[in-house]
C-alpha cells in the first residue's frame, strides 16, 4: 500500500475534518506511519504495511495495555482497520525523539526500562514459546541481511556486494554456535529514534519486533548506540558485529528503497561510513 493510499484510508476512518502527514523517517523506509489531527486532537498512527506487520502490529495492539502500564509505551487508544490491514492510533506524545547524545545521558534510565522488560515473564508467555539466542538472532538480522544482499546488488559494486555476501554467511555460522535458551520478552529495535526524551520521562516507542529472544538483543543495540563499554561474551561478541554490519548493509537498502532525493543522499552517506567503520572494526 502506497503512503498516499494509506492516507486516504486513514482520513475516510478518522472521519470528516480529519488530516494525516506521512512520517517516513518515523520508522524507517516503507512504514507506514502518520502524524494525525481529528479535530483539535493531535494523534499518531501507524498502519501495517504488509501482511508481515499486519501481524505484528496485531501481537502489539493484544499487549498494549501491558506495554504502557508497565513499559514506557504509549497507550493504543483504538485499533482500526484501513484498507483491509491492521491499523494503531496512539495520542501524540509532546516529546522530543532522543539523540544518539541525550540517551547517551541516560543511559542507565533506558537501561532500567529495558530490564523491567526483560524480566517480565507474564508478558513474555504472551508472546509465545522459550527460543534461542540463535533464533532470535536470525530472526533480527540474518533473515533482514538475507533480503538486503538481494535488494542491493546491482547498486553496489559487484565486489562490494561480495564482500558483503561472505560477511553475511560468517556472521550466520557464529549465530548458529548460539544455542542458549531464551525467554524473555524484548523490544527488538531500541535505537535512539524509537526512544521520546520527555522532561521527566522516556518513551519507547515501536514495538512491532517484540518477541520472545535473548535480552542481549536490546542490550546491544543501546549499547552501540550510547558508546557504553561492551561486556564480554561470545552473544555480545556476535551482536556488535551485526550491528556494525546493519549500519552497513541494511543501510544501503534503505538508500537503494529511497524514494525522495534527500533521503538518497543521506543513506548513502551513511551506508559508505558504516561500511567503512565496519572494515575498520575488523581490521
Amino acid at each position: 500500500m502506497s503512503p498516499s493510499t494509506a492516507r486516504d484510508l486513514l482520513l475516510a476512518e478518522l472521519g470528516r475534518g480529519a488530516s494525516a502527514a506521512h512520517r517516513p523517517n518515523h520508522a524507517g523506509i516503507g512504514k507506514l506511519s502518520f502524524a494525525c489531527r481529528v479535530g483539535a486532537t493531535r494523534l499518531w498512527a501507524r498502519v501495517a504495511a504488509d501482511p508481515d506487520e499486519d501481524q505484528a502490529l496485531t501481537t502489539w495492539s493484544r499487549v498494549a495495555g501491558a506495554l504502557a502500564e508497565r513499559h514506557h509505551a504509549p497507550p493504543v487508544l483504538e485499533v482500526l482497520e484501513v484498507g483491509g490491514r491492521t491499523t494503531l492510533l496512539f495520542p501524540y506524545v509532546y516529546a522530543p525523539v532522543a539523540t544518539h547524545g541525550a540517551l547517551r545521558i541516560r543511559r542507565d534510565e533506558a537501561r532500567t526500562v529495558l530490564d523491567r522488560l526483560h524480566a517480565d515473564v507474564a508478558l513474555a508467555d504472551q508472546l509465545g514459546a522459550p527460543s534461542t539466542t540463535a533464533a532470535c538472532f536470525t530472526a533480527v538480522w540474518l533473515d533482514r541481511f538475507t533480503a538486503d544482499l538481494g535488494v542491493v546488488e546491482g547498486f553496489v559494486p559487484p565486489d562490494v556486494h561480495a564482500y558483503l555476501a561472505d560477511e553475511v554467511a560468517d556472521l550466520a555460522e557464529r549465530v548458529a554456535a548460539l544455542d542458549t535458551p531464551a525467554a524473555a520478552a524484548v523490544h527488538g529495535d531500541p535505537w535512539p529514534e524509537n526512544w521520546l526524551a520527555g522532561p521527566d520521562r522516556l518513551w519507547l516507542l515501536d514495538w512491532e519486533d517484540l518477541a520472545v529472544g535473548d535480552p542481549v538483543l536490546d542490550e546491544a543495540v543501546l549499547l552501540h548506540h550510547t558508546g557504553a563499554p561492551w561486556p564480554a561474551g561470545p552473544a555480545h561478541d556476535v551482536a556488535r558485529r551485526a550491528l556494525l554490519l546493519d549500519d552497513a548493509l541494511d543501510v544501503a537498502a534503505d538508500w537503494v528503497e529511497a524514494s525522495d532525493p534527500t533521503v538518497r543522499r543521506a543513506k548513502e552517506a551513511a551506508y559508505l561510513r558504516g561500511l567503512e567503520a565496519y572494515r575498520a572494526a575488523l581490521s
